[in-house]
């Protein structure tokens, strides 16, 4: 599955993420670019960026993760201080990540499926909350050894596939409105891609924890539905490499964010290795992305082409959002590029 990945792009890449990060006006997707800065370092063989990404962190270890705020704030924190922990094993983002993951399972409000809620006391699963937790509930458990805190990353996980999944098509709407029993009316991509990302992450710590036998039944269930979601978006990619923002709709724009998602899944999803994919489809698929990603970028450095913040709404709505640039948008290019750049590597 060897790909080319051109070092110099991706450097440009990290290097405008870094000086944006730590210049401009706080968003809550920091953290995501942060995520972003740490994978490129790994890639780059290089420390600059990884020290951007202490450098935006170190207040927040002096006061501690904020949970009572706004959900995707500090949840989106959780991902990043594991990562930084286990490239500096500094004990300080362990303790940091482990209070936000625990504030996740023992306090956060839920649905009678067990499902995490972002907003309560509106009962609404997003299919964006399944990155946002249970990859970092998941790795939190490897790190620790914590088998218990694993099952409950496979749960919630489940929980949101369960919750969200047009059986239609394999595709995942954006929210649920669970007690109207009811969801948004559009298969929005962007949202697709955090499911796509978030769930061979976690499958990749399970087998890193050496739990797949024990876990055999919910790692089943997720390797099915996984594989399915990526034989559609395959199947559903424009010929410029990127996917329309309404991702069964090509009368919506084509928009960068969701290809940074499905490449970096899609590569997660080959290199473990899923029953059911159709590997032909989807590493066809990924080339195409990880090319457009590249074409996406400026000679700046930034990640252009990006739909920006999006809430639920109808088609209208989806094709009416501006096109720019977005910090998790170029955490998650940053990640998929680096993970493909180390996987190219010999």
């Amino acid at each position: 599955m060897s790909v080319v990945i051109d070092l110099d792009n991706l450097d440009r890449l990290a290097a405008h993420a870094g000086a944006e990060l730590v210049s401009k006006q706080p968003h809550w997707g920091d953290a995501i670019l942060c995520d972003g800065l740490v994978y490129a370092a790994r890639a780059l063989h290089s420390d600059a960026p990884r020290l951007v990404a202490e450098k935006w962190f170190a207040p927040r270890l002096s006061a501690g993760p904020q949970t009572q705020g706004w959900f995707w704030v500090w949840a989106a924190e959780a991902l990043p201080t594991l990562d930084l922990y286990e490239k500096t094993k500094n004990a300080a983002y362990l303790d940091y990540a482990c209070k936000i993951v625990d504030f996740m399972e023992s306090s956060a409000t839920r649905t009678p499926g067990g499902a995490i809620v972002p907003h309560p006391p509106a009962m609404e699963v997003w299919i964006d909350v399944s990155y946002f937790t249970a990859p970092a509930m998941a790795m939190l458990a490897r790190i620790e050894r914590d088998p218990q805190r694993m099952e409950r990353a496979l749960a919630q996980l489940i929980a949101h596939a369960r919750t969200l999944l047009d059986p239609a098509t394999g595709l995942f709407w954006h929210v649920a409105y669970v007690d109207k029993g009811a969801h948004s009316p559009c298969l929005w991509a962007r949202g697709n891609s955090w499911f796509s990302i978030a769930a061979p992450q976690l499958l990749a710590d399970v087998e890193a924890a050496g739990t797949i036998d024990r876990f055999a039944a919910p790692v089943g269930e997720i390797r099915e539905v996984l594989a399915r979601q990526l034989n559609a978006i395959a199947g559903l990619q424009d010929k410029s490499g990127l996917w329309h923002t309404v991702i069964d709709r090509p009368d919506s724009y084509i928009e960068a964010s969701s290809a940074a998602g499905f490449a970096l899944g899609m590569g997660r999803a080959l290199r473990i290795r899923i029953p059911g994919l159709n590997e032909a489809l989807v590493r066809g698929a990924y080339r195409r992305a990880l090319e457009a990603l590249r074409a996406n970028i400026d000679v700046q450095g930034a990640f252009t082409n990006v739909s920006e913040q999006t809430p639920p709404g109808d088609f209208d709505f989806y094709n009416s959002i501006k096109i720019g640039h977005a910090p998790f948008a170029t955490g998650v290019c940053l990640m998929a590029l680096s993970e493909a750049a180390e996987e190219s590597s010999p």
